[in-house]
């Protein structure tokens, strides 16, 4: 499957964050020291692009190649707080899904194309394990009110 007229009209229309090692350095295992996070702070580690269609939203999400101390770039992860799904697509490159529920994890190994559904309660990030951007689309109600303040359990390393 080739996404990339979709992925293009994301980049181009969406409304775009950017998200630096600066940002996200809490969620690495081993917390990036003062002197490292001076020099590499201004690392994009992903970009969103988002679409509203009230009450629908669509965001496309894309986490670059690259690790911290071997450990794979992650974005943030959240837990909705009004407990509404989410689905994820996987459009390019190598992903994991991690969806945690209290001390349960799963990890879900994501194929281009599939839908992969994070249930209601769940915490879930994604984490780029390839060597090429990882770019999946999420959609989601706009009432999910998502809270990034998740410690997850599990890390995955080069």
């Amino acid at each position: 499957m080739n996404y990339k007229k979709t992925i293009s009209d994301f980049e181009k229309k969406g409304k775009k964050e950017t998200r630096k090692l600066k940002d996200v350095e809490y969620a690495f295992r081993d917390k990036v020291d003062v002197e490292e996070i001076l020099k590499v702070k201004n690392i994009p580690v992903y970009e969103t692009f988002t679409k509203d269609f009230s009450p629908i939203k669509l965001t496309l999400t894309e986490v670059n190649p690259g690790s911290i101390h071997g450990e794979f770039y992650l974005t943030k992860g959240h837990i909705h707080k009004n407990k509404t799904p989410e689905f994820y697509v996987l459009l390019e490159g190598k992903g994991i899904l991690l969806l945690q529920k209290e001390k349960k994890t799963r990890k879900i190994l994501m194929k281009i194309g599939k839908i992969n559904l994070i249930p209601e309660g769940y915490a879930h990030r994604i984490i780029n394990y390839g060597k090429t951007k990882l770019k999946v689309l999420s959609v989601y109600h706009e009432a999910s009110k998502p809270d990034y303040h998740v410690e997850f359990k599990k890390r995955f390393f080069r």
